[in-house]
C-alpha cells in the first residue's frame, strides 16, 4: 500500500513539473519574455525612426513593439507584422489578404472557395467556404441586403467603387474567423473594423443618438458655466452694495472688479466657428491617424457636419480630444 502511495505521489510530482514547464515555455515563447524583450524593444525604437514603416508607427516605438509581439504570436515575421498589422480604433487588425495567408499556412488548412451570389448578370453577394481537416466546412455568405442593413452601401470609398470586392472580403473575414480562431487569435480584418459604426449611447433606459448625447453633454457643461457666471454677478452686486454703504474701494479692489467684469463679457464659444488653430490641429491628427476619406466622413457625420468649416469651437475641441484618445 505504501509503495502504491509513493508511486502516486511521484506521478503527481511529475505532472506538476510538466505543467510548470509548460507555463514557463509559454511565457518565454513571447517577445515580452525577459530574454527577447530588450532586443526587440531596442529594434522597435530604431525602426520607429524610419520613414519606411507605416506612419501610424513612426515615432511610436511602444506601438511598434506591440505589433511585432502580436505578429510573433500568430506566426508573422517582424517585417510582415510591421506591414500587415494596423491599429484601428485601438484594436489590432490584419488586411483581408494577410488573414487568408495566415490561415493557409496553418497545418489543418485544406481549401477556400469564394463564389459570387448571382441574379442574372448582377452580383448580390459572396459566399466563402473554408475547408479544414477533420471539421465540417464553414460557409459564410455576405449579401447586398446584409451590407444595406449594416449601413455600408452608398458609403464613399471602396463600398461605392469596389462593391463586389468588399462583399467578398467581408464573407471571407467571417468564414476565416469562425474556421480558424486558433490561427487568428481574435484578430479581425482591417476592412471590417474600419466599417464599424459606433453604437448608440445609452442613458439609463433611454437611447440617444451620438449627436444628441454630445449636445446634451455640452449643454450641461454650459449650464455649469452659467451658474458660475451668476455666482460672480451676485458677488459683484454684493460687493458693489458694500462699496457704497461701507468702505471706499482700494485700487486693488477696483482691479479685481474690472477683471471679473471683463471675464464675464468675453463671449462663449457657442455659435462661434472653428478656429484656424483648431482646424490645423485636427488636420494634423487625422494625418497622423491615417484616416481615409470614408473614416473622415464618418467622423464628421458624428458631429452632424460635412466639413471642418461647419464645426463650432466646442465641437472642434471635443473632436480633438477624441482624436488624441484614439
Amino acid at each position: 500500500m505504501s509503495n502504491e502511495l509513493a508511486l502516486i505521489n511521484e506521478e503527481i510530482s511529475e505532472l506538476k513539473q510538466i505543467v510548470s514547464q509548460q507555463k514557463t515555455n509559454r511565457l518565454n515563447d513571447s517577445l515580452f519574455s525577459k530574454e527577447l524583450a530588450p532586443h526587440y524593444q531596442q529594434l522597435a525604437t530604431q525602426l520607429s525612426k524610419s520613414s519606411m514603416v507605416p506612419k501610424s508607427y513612426q515615432g511610436k516605438p511602444q506601438d511598434l513593439f506591440v505589433a511585432m509581439a502580436l505578429g510573433y504570436q500568430v506566426g508573422l515575421s517582424v517585417e510582415q507584422a510591421i506591414q500587415s498589422i494596423a491599429v484601428i480604433n485601438g484594436k489590432p487588425t490584419l488586411w483581408g489578404d494577410d488573414m487568408l495567408a495566415l490561415c493557409m499556412a496553418h497545418k489543418d488548412f485544406v481549401d477556400i472557395c469564394e463564389e459570387p451570389i448571382m441574379s442574372g448578370a448582377d452580383i448580390l453577394g459572396y459566399t466563402c467556404t473554408i475547408k479544414r481537416k477533420s471539421r465540417s466546412d464553414t460557409v459564410r455568405p455576405f449579401t447586398l441586403e446584409m451590407a444595406k442593413k449594416a449601413g455600408l452601401l452608398g458609403k464613399q470609398g471602396p463600398w461605392v467603387q469596389y462593391t463586389s470586392r468588399m462583399l467578398q472580403l467581408r464573407a471571407r473575414s467571417f468564414a476565416l474567423r469562425d474556421s480558424f480562431p486558433d490561427a487568428l487569435k481574435g484578430i479581425k480584418s482591417r476592412e471590417e473594423v474600419e466599417d464599424y459604426i459606433e453604437g448608440e449611447y445609452t442613458v439609463g433606459a433611454k437611447k440617444q443618438s451620438r449627436v444628441e448625447a454630445l449636445k446634451q453633454d455640452i449643454l450641461s457643461k454650459k449650464e455649469e458655466v452659467k451658474k458660475d457666471d451668476q455666482l460672480v454677478q451676485d458677488n459683484e452686486v454684493k460687493n458693489s452694495h458694500q462699496e457704497t454703504t461701507e468702505t471706499p474701494i482700494s485700487r486693488d479692489d477696483k482691479d479685481v472688479v474690472v477683471s471679473a467684469s471683463e471675464a464675464r463679457s468675453v463671449p462663449s464659444s457657442e455659435g462661434y466657428s472653428i478656429t484656424a488653430k483648431q482646424e490645423e490641429e485636427i488636420k494634423k491628427l487625422i494625418n497622423e491617424k491615417e484616416f481615409n476619406d470614408d473614416r473622415i466622413r464618418k467622423a464628421f457625420s458624428y458631429y452632424d457636419a460635412s466639413s471642418l468649416e461647419e464645426f463650432s469651437m466646442e465641437l472642434a475641441e471635443h473632436f480633438i480630444d477624441q482624436l488624441n484618445k484614439s
